[in-house]
Formats: structure tokens, C-alpha cells, sequence
């Protein structure tokens, strides 16, 4: 019986999440609004002159404190944003919006802990806030509450059915949590809501799940892209986009061109930074992966994605104690981060260290139950317990109903259906060649210890029926 081996966890490709939004104040002074207006126009300068005039001529009102806070916090003054609507809430207490307005401030400067108090505030006072709910799951997920943050996302698209940025991190939400198909739905439903929202239709490209609107969405953004006026951001998303298209197809070289391009328009883009580092990981470049990762996480140094990819990378170079060193540490700092609880698994799996192994799995399991690696591995490690072909048949078909493309579980039940030690009740060898060539369809040339496995089983199979 030809060996089935743990698998590791990909690279993740790192999902744009929406921005927390600000929201502008109503009842504006006619300084505030002239500033407000300005700000609508991309006149920076005067937006700051006109909000500065505004809080000396109405130093008592709170929407022109709000109006200060927006234009400091669009000019890159966050402190100043902070310390702007920190005094339109001592003027007017039960503002709810002032108070959204300085978590989100509280959040850009890496201050969870404050923002969620934040936005919780201004949730006592009107429940009902979705962009308040919404960024309390942004909140949380900084803070490693992955659950509670998507129940927020959840109750924001319950209080608001159209808010997209929602949708789009409750998706994103969801995939961490390894749901892929509700994630699916989730980007299909923000693209379809806000289509000049691009975060929903660029997650939608990287996790290769194609929207019937896709096409057509893809085109209007290059002509945007390729406009005088267009912006850096807007260009290296296209390039994003069509970088995510290369690297669904497995055409990693093109891949790694195009995301190179997006970071000449964006070069601290800590997205594009991973996923360059996914390519290149793909491509065997693991001095290039580190590289970029290690800068990512100089950019954002709580990017726990990078972190845990930088481990993976590690893996692949067959250095296992330092990638059980960076699994564990990433642990130190969040618990209930659960790919680390799982790439720790795979770590001690091939130890043969099977009880720790299992414990990690179970722990990665209780965090995201739908993440079918999780439970590949687990069938893998009960059917060294118990031998029961039938429960790992049917455990391996529960994997592919939650991923239909995990390629694993197709050599694994390729080869047991293929068996002749597997009993001739539960033999199959045309399904078997089935799963057999799905495999060879979605492994990468590089698993050339998998795509022997599953030639060796196919010539067999074939000559069984000669």
C-alpha cells in the first residue's frame, strides 16, 4: 500500500478587507460644510483651512469637531483625528457617530483594545449601527476573537441586508475559518450589492470562484486602470486581479510578473506582499518568499497570515524546528489562531509524534470545523487507530464536500478504492481512476512524490482491465 502523506496547508493568499468607514456628520456649520465639500473635491488644502476656520468660529459645535476629525484623518493625521472627535463627543455625549468615527482612527493606529470600546459605545446608544457593527468584528478580529468578530459581521448584514463591506469581511471572515463555499457566497454577495466596490470581486478572483459578472467587471476596472487620472491603488489592484487569475491557473512565473507590477504602484502593500510570497514559495524561491514576507511584517508586524506563512516557508526548506518555533510563537501571541494549531500538527505528524499531532488537529478543528484539511488529516490519523476503510471512505467524501479541489483527498480515495488489500465490497476502480485524475488535474508539478503515486496506481489500474 503505497503511503498517503499529511497535507500542508498552502500559502494564504491574504483577502482584502474592507476600510472601517468614517462617517460624515450631519448639521454642519457653513465653515464645516464648506470643508466637508472641499474634502468631496480632493482639495486637501483647503479642507484643512476651511475645518481649522470652522472649529475657531463654532468652537461649541460637534459636527464641526467631526468634520476636523475627517479631514485630519483623510490627511493622515490620525492623532489629531483621535484628539478631533474625542471633543465632539464631550460637546454632544450622545453622538453615536463621533464615537464609530474615533474607533476607526483607534484601529488605523493599531489600538484594538480602545477601538472596540469604542465602537461598542456608540452601539449602546443606537444599536442598530451597522457600520458600527461592522467594525466592531474588525476590531475583534485584530484582537484574535475570530468568532465574535464574525457574529458582528453576521449582525451587520442582518441590520443592514445591502451593506457590502460587510458581506465582503464576513466572507474573508469565513475563509480563515476554512469555509470556503460561505465565503464564496459572501464575496458573490458584496460584488453583486456595491459592483464599484472592488475588495468582494478581487477576493472572489484569488480564491478562483468566478462571478457571472466577472468579465465584465474585470474590463471596466483596466479602463479605469488605464485612464490618465488613475490612481496607483487602482492600478495594482487590476494587476492583483489578473496576478490572482495566473496563480488560480497555476501559471506561478506570470503570477509573480504581474504581482511584482502591482508593487511598483503600491509598494507597502502588505496583500501584495504575501501573495508574491505565495508565488514565489510555489515557484521554489524561498530566499524571495522570506524576503517579502519579512517586509510585510515590517510594515504591519501583527500580520499573522505572513507570520504563519513565513513558518510554511520554513517547512518546505525541511527546516522543522525553526517552523515549530514560528508556529509556536505565533501561538504565544493568539491562541485561537488555528492554521498555527494545524501546521503545528503537520509538523508533529511527521515526527511520528501521532497523539500531539492529533491534539493540535483537534484544537484547529474546534476553531474552524469546516476547514476540510483539518479534517483530512484527522481521518488520516483514525485510520491508523482502527483500520475502518469504510469511516475513511466516508470521512474523505465529507472533506470533498466541504473542498472539492482538495487534492489530497482525491489521491487518498483514488487509492482506496484502487487497493486490492481494500475489501471487494468497498473496491471501485472506476471511481477510483476518477479521483485519480482529478488529482493529476489539480496538483502542482512541483508534489512529484503525489503525481507518481497517482501515475503508478493509473498504469496498474489500466492493466487490471488488459
Amino acid at each position: 500500500m503505497l503511503s498517503r502523506s499529511l497535507v500542508l496547508l498552502p500559502l494564504l493568499l491574504a483577502l482584502l478587507a474592507a476600510p472601517v468607514a468614517e462617517a460624515a456628520p450631519g448639521n454642519m456649520p457653513p465653515r464645516a460644510r464648506a470643508a466637508y465639500q472641499a474634502l468631496q473635491r480632493g482639495d486637501l488644502e483647503t479642507a484643512q483651512k476651511e475645518s481649522a476656520e470652522a472649529v475657531r468660529q463654532s468652537e461649541k459645535s460637534s459636527p464641526a469637531w467631526m468634520v476636523r476629525g475627517f479631514v485630519l484623518s483623510r490627511s493622515g493625521d490620525k492623532p489629531g483625528a483621535e484628539a478631533a472627535y474625542r471633543q465632539a463627543i464631550v460637546l454632544d455625549p450622545s453622538n453615536p457617530v463621533a464615537r464609530n468615527n474615533l474607533g476607526t482612527v483607534l484601529l488605523d493606529q493599531g489600538k484594538p483594545d480602545r477601538a472596540l470600546r469604542a465602537f461598542n459605545a456608540a452601539l449602546s446608544l443606537h444599536p442598530f449601527y451597522a457600520d458600527a457593527r461592522n467594525n466592531a468584528g474588525a476590531a475583534l478580529e485584530k484582537l484574535g476573537r475570530a468568532a465574535a468578530a464574525r457574529r458582528n459581521y453576521r449582525l451587520a448584514t442582518v441590520i443592514d441586508p445591502k451593506h457590502a463591506k460587510a458581506y465582503n469581511n464576513l466572507g474573508a471572515a469565513q475563509l480563515r475559518a476554512g469555509d470556503v463555499q460561505a465565503a464564496s457566497s459572501s464575496f458573490a454577495r458584496a460584488a453583486r450589492l456595491d459592483p464599484s466596490f472592488d475588495a468582494p470581486a478581487l477576493n472572489l478572483a484569488l480564491l478562483g470562484a468566478r462571478g457571472r459578472n466577472d468579465e465584465e467587471y474585470l474590463a471596466r476596472l483596466q479602463r479605469a486602470a488605464a485612464q490618465p487620472d488613475a490612481t496607483p491603488s487602482l492600478k495594482a489592484r487590476v494587476l492583483a486581479m489578473l496576478a490572482g487569475r495566473e496563480a488560480d491557473q497555476r501559471n506561478w512565473d506570470r503570477a509573480r510578473e504581474l504581482y511584482l507590477e502591482a508593487l511598483t504602484h503600491t509598494p507597502r502593500d502588505t496583500t501584495l506582499l504575501n501573495n508574491v510570497a505565495v508565488v514565489e514559495d510555489q515557484l521554489g524561491m524561498d530566499r524571495e518568499a522570506l524576503l517579502h514576507l519579512t517586509e510585510a511584517l515590517d510594515i504591519d508586524p501583527d500580520l499573522k497570515i505572513a507570520q504563519n506563512n513565513i513558518g510554511i516557508v520554513h517547512v518546505h526548506r525541511g527546516k522543522l524546528d525553526l517552523a515549530e518555533s514560528v508556529f509556536t510563537d505565533l501561538l504565544r501571541q493568539d491562541a485561537n489562531f488555528h492554521r498555527a494549531h494545524y501546521n503545528l500538527g503537520v509538523i508533529q505528524a511527521s515526527r511520528g509524534e501521532v497523539a500531539d499531532a492529533r491534539r493540535s488537529f483537534q484544537r484547529a478543528a474546534r476553531l474552524a470545523p469546516r476547514d476540510a484539511a483539518v479534517r483530512y488529516n484527522l481521518a488520516i490519523l483514525a485510520r491508523s487507530d482502527d483500520g475502518d476503510a469504510r469511516a475513511e471512505l466516508r470521512a474523505y467524501e465529507e472533506v470533498l464536500r466541504l473542498d472539492a479541489n482538495l487534492v489530497e483527498a482525491h489521491l487518498a480515495i483514488g487509492m482506496l478504492l484502487a487497493d486490492p488489500a481494500t475489501s471487494a465490497r468497498l473496491r471501485n476502480p472506476e471511481r477510483a481512476v476518477r479521483h485519480l485524475r482529478r488529482f493529476l488535474e489539480l496538483a502542482p508539478p512541483s508534489d512529484t512524490e503525489g503525481r507518481q503515486q497517482a501515475t503508478d496506481w493509473l498504469a496498474w489500474l489500466a492493466s487490471q482491465r488488459d
